[in-house]
This record gives C-alpha cells, structure tokens and sequence, in this order.
C-alpha cells in the first residue's frame, strides 16, 4: 500500500498522540487524501501608468514591504559586462535632490530598509513611516543621481573581488560552468573581469535604467498591516511620475546540450581538493508540467543530506564533506540547468565524478523506493506549508504565476500534484532530464594529478579561470639538476644572504589594508628564535592578536581570549626569523614539483614539509628569483580552505635585507592588500612583548 505523505507531513502530531496504544508498527496506513489547501488571496490592482500591484493584507505587525520584480529581457552586457551588478548600489548614490549622506540619513530616520538592484526594488518599514519611505523610493525611481564618483568607487571593489575570486576555485567552477552551459553571447554566460569592469560607463548605466525601469514592466508586491484601498492610494500617489515607455526585449542564442559528456578543467596548483559539477543546461519553465516530477527526482537524488550522493560520497566513501544536486528553472528556452556538484579530495575526484555519474545513471534506470519516494515529497509538503506562513510568500507566487504565464492556480494545486508523484514518474523525468551522456563535467582543482585520471568521462580540454580555452602547451621542463634548495638558497641570496639573515634578532613590521573604508593596522614582531606576537588594530581597538613566548601561546578575538592548541604550538616552535633560510635546516623537506605560471611570471613550485608535517607551496620567479606565491591548506568546520599570499615590489630594509613591501593574502572570500610601511630589524624587543 502507499503511505500517505501528506497525512504524516500535517497531521503527525495529532496521530501519534490519540493512535499511539493500537499503532501496528508493522502495517504500512493506509493513503489518505490530500488535504484542500486553503490559499489567501492576494488582490491586484493596475495602475495608469501601467505598474501591475498584488496586495496581500496581513495585520499582525504594524509593517508593510513593497517589492518591485521588472519583467524584462536586456541586451546582452558585451565588454561592460558587470555593469549591471552595480546598478542597485549606483541607484542607492543619493538622487538630483539629496546627496547620498543626504539621502541616508533620511531613510536611517525612518529605520526603513530600501534597496535596489538591476531588476527592482524590496522596501519596508513600520506602517506609520510608509507613506516617507515610498516618497524615497519614488525620489530614487524617477531622480537618480547616477555619480561618476561613486561608479569609480564601484569598480573599484568590483575589482578588489575579482582578485579575490582569481584563486577561488568556487569562482573558477562558477565562470566555466556558465560559459560551456549558456555561451559567451547568453547574458547567464557573460563572465564579467578587470577588463570589462574598466570599460564600464556612467552613460551605460543611466541608458539601462533609461531603458528598462518603466511602469509598465513592473510588478509590485504590497504586502503587511495595509489595505488594498490604501495600497491603490499611496502607489497611484508616489509612483505617478514613473513614466512609461516602450521597453525592448532582447532575444538570445538558446543553448544547446552537447553531443556527449566532455571534461573541462580550469587549474588550481597545489589543490588538495577539487570543485565539480557534472552540469548541462535542460528546458524547464516554471510552472511546466514536469517540475514538481523532476524536483523530486533530484531531491531524492542530492537534495540534502539524506540523497544519494551525499551518502555515496560522503557518508560511505568520505570523499567530501558534502555532495548535492539542484534544478534550476528559468522562462528563457533551454535556459534552465541540472547541477551536480562536491568538493571531493584531489585524489579521488575522479572516483568522486565516477560515483555521481552511477548515481544518476540509477536513477533513470532503477525505480526509486517507496521510503525515498515518499521522504523527500514529505520534506517538500512541509516546506511548501511552513512557506505559505509568511504573506510574503503568497504575494510572490501571485506574480510569478502572471510574470512567467505559469498555469492558474499552480500553487493551490502544488501538494496535490505533489502527491500525485510516483516513482513511475521519478524514472521517466530522470529518464527525461537526468542526462549525464550529455554533460560537461568542470573540475576546478590541479590539472597535473587529475587530467588523465579524467580521460575515461570524455576528452579533456584545460581552461583559464575565465571560461577561455588555454593554448595546448607542453609543461616546461626543470632545468637538469636543478633542486629545491637551489631555488631557495638563490632567494636567500638575492634577499640579502644567509650571513645577514642569520644576523637577525628581532623583526618588527608595519603593515596596512584597508576593509570597508577603515584603515586596519598589522603589527607584526618577531624576537629570535620564535617568539611571535601579531596584533591586528584599528582606531586604537585590537581585533585579533596572537602572541607565542617560545613555549606557550593565546589568540585574542573580539575579546575573547583562548590558549594556543598543541599542534599550533608545535608549528609556531618550528619557525624561527630567518624567513625561508629555515626551509634549508634540518627537519625541514622540500620537492621540487615543476613551473607554473603565476600571474605573467613562471616560477619554480616547491613542495615543503614542516618538521610537524604540514605542507605548504612556495613559488620563486624563475628569471627574478624571488617569492611570488605561498599557498597553505587549513582544515575548517566547512571543509579545506587554501590561504594564498602574493609578494609583489621587493625593497632593501636594514642589514641590506630584501621584504616585499607588497602583500596580497586571499583566503576563502576574503582578501587583504597589504602595504609595508616600517621594517625595523634588531631594535631591542624585549621579552615582555611576547607575554
């Protein structure tokens, strides 16, 4: 017999408490019908310039939201793309009437929120302050002030995160994914960079929103502590101005699925893991038929913790800390996407890829079982009621179904559809969509251990980190005889000499970056052997500092101080001052792994093994001989993390010794540059520095 998900999803509680003294746990109950959902109404209104408004009335909280989704198709962003991801926050740059300090000073009297973005606007705020905020938001609508002077500033972190994501392989799966999936010439393909960003216009940007912010493109949602009639009131009031205009809709390249599965790769040198995803895009509108089918499919095939390649990968083969599935939907032709993704181990990415591709293999071939089955439509069930809580989600689904033509009453007839899902039509949809013949496999990790292991999925084919075809270059080969400790020794020299080296005592470093407009101090001393103590400031106040005596050591964060574990100890006891002289001393181990590129400069890549065992890359220009590159891998609560530093503008300090002055740390989605400002070398430290 089938169980019925939906008697266990919403009445559970109720069963098991009047049921519990004649459950026979050994027979499966018996299905019930699903349950009529009662659905609220969202009303709707048009305006007279066109804006189609959805009100949905709740008036538990004194607080009203006004969102605004525009229905539109731009062009495609070309040698500006990016442009388009700063078109909220240049909007929010003040308006012809208020300066941007103007501006938010009125809204953070109000204790409004008010954004935007390139597609619309979310705005809320206490009932009693609606009537100020909308006058704001319309102020922003039809007066931007579109400053040169904050577009400069936008590029400029536009840029800052680019060099933050140059070593991310997350970053680097995303671009590739997108451009083998969509094309360059498919705005879900335009991969944005340096480049673009520098081309970028104001005059750009104020022709997007000339263009395409029009009433008669819009939808607005209205929901909270308000009427309909008041609603019509106050948008016929504040959004009057917004005049309407004919708004063109681009029309784009529709993707293709490949003819058979391929490997791509873009490189990351050193990764200890890999980031795939077996991907291809598939034609899936919302609200089509098949959608609910499908999302169940790929719930039961990585949807969480309980899917297949979670317990393949992870839970059986501890390949990963976790591996996923996910159907994206989308109303352009062949737009929509099937993602198959994990972070597994360089080593077995290969098996990693193998498993997922069995996995979805057996689900188009092997029908799925009662217990998966009726699971995973459980979890939706109840998380399509705990949705239908919040009013937001009703006015949302009011204008997805008019915004993507979706069919009437979609979401009143969701949990019935829902259940109506067999495991005869999990087969067929994954039969449908679940095609791994046709999928490009992207691997983010190191190209040298995991190429030809990849071979067997397809041809491999090596990218750049920007979706674009890398020449076919043969590896450049190490110079006969040439060994790690050449390299190293030959740094030391140009850094100074290993007899000025070994003359070092103590080491006190300055260092500056700037984060979110503030200007935070890195005080970095060092005391022969190892004694360490960083304090990283601000305005007078330490954010974080760590301080080892030879022996002991604390870390202080936020105030909050905790001792120094053992294997950190371990490791601070291994270094000494003399910088990468150490890597020569006994205990240490070093291989010379081959030449890489980094940036625009080759350099020497260097396996090195702390006497604890922890193992790091070094990377040494092969014509200038000094430092480029560290790479080290931590293990986190989230997985591996890899902490990369460039050294850049190398100058003379005391004791004829060489530092980079110029020091770029990236790890995870942070990045610092760093600026040296003072190097003092052998000034006396005392040892109360370091208590």
């Amino acid at each position: 017999m089938k169980k019925s998900f939906l008697s266990i999803a919403l009445v559970a509680s109720v069963f098991f408490h009047t049921q519990a003294q004649q459950l026979d746990r050994s027979i499966r109950p018996k299905a019930g019908p699903a349950p009529l959902l009662q659905m609220g109404e969202a009303k709707s209104f048009v305006t007279t310039n066109g804006i189609k408004v959805y009100v949905v009335e709740n008036h538990k909280l004194p607080v009203v939201t006004y969102s605004i989704s525009l229905d539109i198709r731009p062009e495609l962003q070309g040698n500006m793309a990016g442009f388009q991801d700063m078109m909220g926050e240049l909007l929010m740059a003040g308006t012809k009437a208020k300066t941007k300090d103007q501006f938010n000073e009125a809204l953070d009297q109000l204790g409004a929120r008010l954004d935007f973005n390139s597609r619309g606007m979310y705005a809320q705020s206490l009932k009693r302050n609606t009537d100020k905020l909308l006058a704001l938001a319309s102020e922003v609508i039809t007066s931007p002030r579109f400053s040169e002077e904050e577009l400069e500033k936008l590029k400029k972190q536009s840029k800052s995160n680019l060099q933050t994501q140059m070593d991310d392989p997350e970053a680097m799966s995303a671009n590739i994914t997108s451009v083998l999936n969509y094309g360059t010439k498919h705005p879900y393909g335009e991969i944005t960079t340096e480049t673009s960003v520098d081309n970028i216009t104001l005059d750009r940007c104020k022709k997007y929103y000339e263009t395409y912010f029009r009433p008669n493109v819009a939808y607005m949602a209205v929901v909270g502590d308000i009427t309909l009639a008041e609603a019509k009131i106050q948008v016929e009031k504040y959004f009057a101005k917004w005049q309407k205009k004919e708004v063109p809709r681009a029309t784009y390249p529709t993707p293709k699925s490949g003819n058979g599965a391929a490997v791509a790769i873009v490189n990351k040198s050193g990764a200890v893991q890999s980031v795939i995803d077996v991907t291809y895009p598939i034609d899936m509108k919302p609200g089509h038929p098949d959608e609910i089918k499908l999302k169940v499919a790929n719930g039961i095939l990585g949807g969480g913790s309980t899917g297949r390649l979670f317990q393949n990968l992870r839970e059986t083969h501890a390949w990963t800390y976790g591996s996923y599935s996910n159907i994206r939907t989308d109303e352009l032709p062949n737009a929509a996407s099937f993602s198959a993704t994990s972070n597994s181990t360089t080593s077995a990415s290969d098996s990693s890829v193998g498993e997922m591709l069995k996995e979805m293999n057996k689900l188009r071939t092997v029908p799925v079982t009662q217990e998966e089955l009726d699971g995973f439509k459980n979890y939706m069930a109840g998380t399509f009621a705990l949705g239908l809580e919040d009013p937001k989600t009703l006015a949302r689904y009011a204008v997805n179904e008019k915004m993507y033509n979706m069919p009437k009453d979609y979401y009143k007839n969701y949990l019935k559809n829902l259940e109506a899902v067999t495991a005869k039509d999990v087969m067929e949809v994954a039969k449908k969509y679940i095609t791994p013949g046709v999928a490009h496999i992207t691997v983010a990790g190191d190209k040298k251990m995991v190429a030809d292991k990849l071979k067997q999925f397809g041809p491999v084919t090596i990218y750049d980190r920007y979706g674009n075809i890398e020449k076919d270059e043969p590896a450049k080969a190490l110079p006969a005889n040439l060994s790690a400790s050449e390299v190293v020794m030959k740094y030391v020299t140009l850094t100074g000499g290993e007899a000025n080296w070994r003359k070092v005592q103590d080491l006190a470093m300055l260092m500056t970056t700037d984060m979110q407009g503030m200007t935070i101090n890195i005080n970095s001393v060092r005391k022969a052997p190892n004694k360490v103590m960083v304090d990283v400031n601000a305005g007078g106040q330490t954010f974080q500092k760590t301080v080892f005596d030879g022996t002991k050591g604390y870390n202080v964060q936020m105030g909050q101080t905790k001792e120094m574990e053992a294997d950190k100890i371990a490791e601070m006891k291994a270094e000494d001052i003399t910088g990468d002289l150490q890597y020569l001393s006994a205990g240490y181990s070093m291989k010379l792994i081959g030449i890489e590129k980094v940036e625009t400069e080759d350099a020497y890549q260097i396996e090195v093994t702390t006497p604890t065992g922890k193992k790091m890359m070094e990377y040494y220009g092969v014509t200038s001989g000094l430092k480029v590159k560290s790479e080290e891998t931590e293990t986190t609560p989230r997985g591996d993390m890899t902490q990369t530093t460039y050294y850049k503008d190398y100058k003379e300090a005391a004791l004829g010794l060489k530092f980079p002055y110029s020091i770029k740390r990236i790890a995870g989605p942070q990045a610092l540059d760093m600026k040296v400002q003072t190097i003092e070398i052998n000034a006396g430290i005392k040892d109360e520095m370091f208590q």
